[in-house]
């Protein structure tokens, strides 16, 4: 019975992964912090090619969360802090698919004060 327990908690754990391995969620959104930046990036899928975007926001407040989200339907893109991030005033985020062929759907929001 414990192991089929322990064999049962760690499929949830792998799943529960698999489900968000694609969005990046840095920092915690606490009272006070206000949305300095939501924007929703897309991009149509390339034919034998991956897809890539930029994102870069620069303001005059702290950032204290970064949230990207994937709303494509299999999940399949990337998101990765290439400059700036928590605690700082800029940020430049990296959007890109995983697999040759797929399109980019984020959403991405930063919160700061």
């Amino acid at each position: 019975m414990a192991k089929l327990l322990v064999a049962c908690v760690i499929l949830t754990v792998a799943l529960f992964g698999l489900i968000h391995a694609s969005d990046l969620i840095l920092g915690t959104i606490n009272t006070g912090d206000r949305i300095l930046y939501s924007q929703v990036t897309t991009a149509p899928g390339i034919p034998g090619g991956l897809v890539s975007r930029a994102v870069n926001y620069t303001g005059i407040y702290n950032i204290t969360a970064i949230r990207a989200y994937d709303r494509t339907f299999n999940r399949t893109g990337q998101a990765h802090i290439t400059g700036g991030g928590l605690y700082q005033r800029y940020v430049n985020l990296a959007l890109q698919t995983r697999f040759v062929g797929n399109a980019l759907d984020y959403l991405v929001e930063i919160y700061g004060r």
